[in-house]
């Protein structure tokens, strides 16, 4: 018996120094070169295609034109790239610097009871009611045209709030 384990442990041992060298043996896979980016296409001036002649560069990914008297900003989008006008430019640009405008109008589905001094807002969403309470002196641009709704709509005595 004892001879039967040493031999079968001297077989075990022997098939594993064979693998060990069958795999530092083989080569290795070439690994491939990473593709380069597409350079852009541009024009011999340098303007990249897509962007008017008379269009000067403000900033990276973006050039103003001036077309039929208004001016027009080109920017860089990931599919080529977009004309806005200025003021969609300057919500962009907000909004790329991490401060968006605030909504000023009302939003849809949202409405608001006051209760003990403090407004208690409401909306329904696809996860179930959001509930939130403020005071009246903390509100936002369109939180304070909810509460102006609510207030035109009960003075009216409409049922609805």
């Amino acid at each position: 018996m004892n001879r039967f384990l040493t031999a079968l442990l001297a077989l075990a041992l022997s098939s594993a120094t064979a693998q060990t060298a069958k795999t530092s043996a083989q080569p290795k896979a070439a690994t491939r070169p990473l593709p380069k980016p597409a350079e852009v296409k541009r024009h011999p001036d340098g303007r990249p295609l897509g962007v008017p002649f008379t269009a000067v560069k403000i900033s990276d990914g973006a050039w103003r034109a001036v077309e039929d008297g208004k001016p027009v900003i080109y920017r860089s989008t990931a599919f080529g790239f977009s004309k806005v006008s200025e003021e969609e430019n300057g919500k962009i640009q907000r909004m790329i610097n991490g401060k968006p405008d605030e909504p000023t109008e009302a939003s849809p589905g949202v409405s608001v009871v006051e209760r003990d001094g403090k407004l208690h807002f409401s909306r329904i969403t696809p996860f179930g009611n959001y509930n939130w309470v403020k005071e009246k002196t903390d509100l936002n641009p369109a939180e304070k045209a909810v509460w102006a709704n609510a207030q035109a709509a009960s003075s009216k005595g409409d049922p609805k709030k």
